[in-house]
């Protein structure tokens, strides 16, 4: 089960990774025209970017390889949600409301119930 957390953290880690690079890119750019999607798309911090989600998903499939579905999709969902709210405000510096607090707990408590109940019928 540790092999899948791992898996599961990499997956998570490279994929928020990957798309908060895509969108400090997206910053500079309109993508209002061919010419503009074709040079934001082969401009090297785009491919880093698109590499570290290919990776992810590779992690991903890995840590599917090692336990069961019903485990390791809510976990990686759950990670990769938190990874997102965390980027998003201290990179981006998005506003969070209550409800964004209740929703991190909520995910919070499901994703150590989930852990519980996997390694109880292990």
């Amino acid at each position: 089960m540790q092999k899948t957390i791992t898996y599961i953290l990499l997956y998570a880690t490279l994929n928020v990774s990957g798309a908060a690079i895509i969108k400090l890119q997206l910053k500079e750019v309109k993508l209002a025209s061919w010419q503009e999607w074709l040079n934001f798309m082969f401009n090297l911090p785009f491919v880093i970017a698109a590499s570290f989600i290919v990776l992810s998903a590779l992690a991903l499939f890995k840590a599917l390889s090692s336990s069961q579905f019903s485990f390791v999709i809510p976990i990686a969902t759950g990670i990769n949600f938190l990874l997102t709210i965390a980027v998003g405000y201290f990179v981006f510096q998005d506003r969070l409301s209550i409800i964004s607090y209740v929703g991190f707990l909520l995910i919070i408590i499901g994703v150590l119930i989930l852990s519980i109940n996997n390694q109880a019928h292990a």
